[in-house]
């Protein structure tokens, strides 16, 4: 029979009080019914790939964006701006000496953007410290210093992928894994690819983050690779390549698939370089034929996904996160019918193939 439980003596209660509560020890304050705040907006500028190869600035809002709220060392609350870049970040308590916000460059688990390979220090910077803060105090735009601007200009662009992916969980795949981006303002060689195997981090440097389309193309490697539940096919003759040119069909496929990805999240059909100029997925008599061409690849994937797929990607990234495609044939013609719902390889769907060449 179930044993019944003894009601605690008053001197066992009191000792179990004295533990938790050991003498001196303060009972935690409830917050401030009008809690000390700062709130305002932020902001970052950046040179605009997308709008030709004069490269505008352009101002931006940051959404999604990581803060923190201090008052001398100690931290009194974290939080994420807004869609539109503002911010209310609050005390626990009517009034602050001093307050400031500390800004990291990262967006909650989802991503973040870190000096170097090794450190994973993210880019951080303070705001101007306010003094004798009573109730909400509106700091108005905050601007992230220029040098590391194309910090927050990743992780915006990181957020507009984010924005795109099928489903509404909040990992980026089964996975649940932050997307991490190693950037630096000095131009480096070795940088503008997905660093599978070392740090399984995208690296990025110097101007590239610019485009974004370059920053969603890195970005594709990486959510390719989860999807797949970190594998990748060995991609033969990958080690230059170009959207109109010729590789092999399993190099178009993993660069190809980052091709239609930065596209279709921008809403358009082209790839952008980090200087401005662009390539348009549209073929004409210069581009090489055949699955061995990323760019067919690319356009084939945005014309399924826009016409017997319903206007959406869901369905093939649904499909990537269950099946591994080493090639576009693969994917299409082996993966896709396996799909569940099957998806389409005949009637329109077997006619954009054709028209792609593929």
């Amino acid at each position: 029979m179930p044993r019944r439980r003894r009601r605690p003596s008053a001197m066992a209660a009191a000792l179990a009080l004295a533990l938790l509560f050991p003498a001196g020890a303060a009972c935690a304050r409830k917050p401030a019914a009008d809690p000390a705040c700062l709130a305002g907006v932020l902001k970052f500028e950046h040179r605009d790939a997308e709008a030709g190869p004069e490269k505008p600035w352009a101002t931006e809002t940051a959404s999604a964006a990581d803060w923190e709220l201090w008052s001398g060392t100690s931290q009194l609350a974290t939080g994420r701006t807004d869609a539109d870049g503002t911010f209310v970040a609050c005390g626990g308590e009517s009034s602050y000496a001093d307050m400031r916000l500390r800004f990291p460059s990262a967006s909650g688990d989802l991503s973040e953007v870190v000096t170097d390979r090794t450190k994973r220090a993210r880019h951080t910077f303070d705001s101007a410290t306010v003094t004798d803060v009573v109730g909400r105090r509106d700091v108005g735009v905050v601007e992230v210093p220029k040098k590391m601007a194309s910090a927050w200009h990743i992780i915006d662009t990181l957020g507009l992928l984010y924005a795109k992916r099928a489903g509404t969980s909040s990992c980026w795949t089964r996975q649940c894994e932050r997307l991490t981006v190693v950037w630096g303002p000095a131009p480096s060689d070795d940088a503008g690819y997905f660093d599978q195997g070392g740090t399984d981090a995208v690296i990025l440097a110097g101007d590239m983050p610019d485009s974004e389309h370059v920053v969603l193309h890195e970005a594709g490697h990486w959510f390719q690779w989860e999807l797949y539940g970190h594998w990748l096919p060995e991609a033969d003759n990958c080690q230059v390549h170009f959207v109109e040119s010729r590789s092999s069909p399993t190099c178009a496929w993993v660069e190809g698939f980052p091709d239609a990805l930065a596209a279709y999240t921008l809403g358009d059909r082209r790839f952008v370089h980090e200087d401005g100029n662009a390539v348009a997925i549209d073929p004409d008599a210069s581009w090489d034929t055949g699955d061995a061409v990323q760019g067919r690849v690319a356009g084939a994937l945005l014309d399924l996904w826009a016409g017997p797929d319903g206007g959406t990607w869901d369905a093939t990234i649904a499909l990537m996160s269950h099946e591994r495609s080493s090639t576009f044939d693969e994917y299409f013609a082996v993966d896709r019918p396996t799909a569940d719902p099957p998806l389409s390889t005949t009637g329109e769907a077997a006619e954009v193939v054709e028209e792609w060449g593929l």
